[in-house]
């Protein structure tokens, strides 16, 4: 049975978890950045070294070197992103769940 007591205590937990999200999210966004930023770095110094080294490459050739130098910290850089996307919509959905419940508790009340 849904009492305003039920309520009350799944507000807090939603709460409870938005405060926890909040962090997830400032953890998630920082590890995401950091990803980024040394894919990108050392995919440039991949494609500056390797056309140092072959003068009269295409820019495909320096591109596919690149790319295959550089596959781990690509993945860890989609994987990074994709935790902190994941993270935020948590969130979302948790502050829809205490939308949800806010609302059912003023209906209880308005209809007491």
């Amino acid at each position: 049975m849904i009492t305003v007591e039920r309520i009350h205590e799944g507000i807090a937990k939603c709460l409870k978890r938005i405060d926890e999200l909040v962090a997830e999210i400032a953890e998630a966004g920082d590890n995401a950045a950091h990803a980024e930023v040394a894919y990108k770095t050392e995919f440039a110094k991949q494609r500056l070294a390797y056309r140092a080294l072959h003068d009269k490459s295409t820019v495909g050739q320096v591109d596919d070197h690149a790319t295959d130098a550089t596959s781990d910290l690509h993945l860890a850089h989609l994987i990074a992103a994709s935790r902190l996307q994941t993270t935020r919509e948590a969130l979302r959905a948790s502050q829809s769940r205490l939308d949800g419940l806010r609302s059912l508790l003023s209906s209880i009340k308005a209809a007491t």
